[in-house]
C-alpha cells in the first residue's frame, strides 16, 4: 500500500543516461508536496578474485574532482534490457581487459532509494581469460591493477576507498563466503 498519492509528474531533464522527474505528490495526512526522482538503469559491480588478489579500477570522477579506486562496474545506457550478466560480462573485459569463465551472483541492491530506483546486480568473476582494455569514451585514463585482497580492505578502513558500491558488493560476496 502506497503511503503518498502521485499527482502529477514532470520531466525536468534528459540525456542518454538518465532521466529527472518532480512528482506533485500527497501524503496520508493530506499535507501536499514536491519529489524529486533520478531514473536510471541498473548497472553491474564485478568481484574479480583470483589467488588472494583482487582487480580494481581507478578513474577520474568528474564530480569528486580526483581519481578514485573502484570495483569494475557500468551500465549499457542504450541497452536498459540486457541480462545482467552480459552487462557483467562486458563492463568487466572492457574495463580490464579480463574475460571471467565463472561468474556468480552474489546479488542485487539498492544505490540510492531515498531519491532513486537504481539498483545494481552484484557478481564475482573468477578465472580469468587475458586480453586488452576496450575502454570507451567516457572512461579515457581508466587503469585497472590487481592487488593482495588484505591491502583492498585496509583502503576500505581508511577510507581511501569511498565508493559505496564497491565496499557494499565486496562486503557482501565477503558474507556469502566468497572471499
Amino acid at each position: 500500500m502506497s503511503e503518498i498519492k502521485t499527482l502529477s509528474t514532470q520531466e525536468i531533464y534528459r540525456n542518454q543516461w538518465m532521466r529527472l522527474k518532480e512528482d506533485r505528490i500527497e501524503r496520508t495526512d493530506g499535507s501536499q508536496g514536491i519529489y524529486s526522482v533520478l531514473e536510471k538503469p541498473d548497472f553491474a559491480v564485478i568481484v574479480p578474485v583470483m589467488e588472494g588478489q583482487i582487480w580494481v579500477v581507478e578513474q577520474y570522477r568528474y564530480p569528486l574532482g580526483a581519481r578514485t579506486i573502484e570495483l569494475p562496474q557500468g551500465s549499457w545506457e542504450l541497452s536498459p534490457d540486457a541480462d545482467p550478466i552480459a552487462v557483467a560480462k562486458g563492463e568487466l573485459a572492457e574495463e580490464t581487459g579480463l574475460q571471467a569463465q565463472k561468474m556468480v551472483l552474489v546479488g542485487y541492491q539498492k544505490l540510492a532509494q531515498g531519491y532513486s530506483s537504481q539498483g545494481y546486480h552484484i557478481w564475482l568473476a573468477t578465472d580469468f581469460v587475458f586480453s586488452e582494455q576496450q575502454l570507451d569514451a567516457e572512461e579515457v585514463g581508466l587503469t585497472c591493477r590487481q592487488m593482495p585482497i588484505a591491502e583492498f580492505e585496509a583502503l576500505i578502513k581508511a577510507g581511501k576507498i569511498s565508493d559505496a558500491t564497491s565496499v557494499a558488493a565486496y562486503l557482501l560476496a565477503k558474507l556469502h563466503g566468497h572471499l
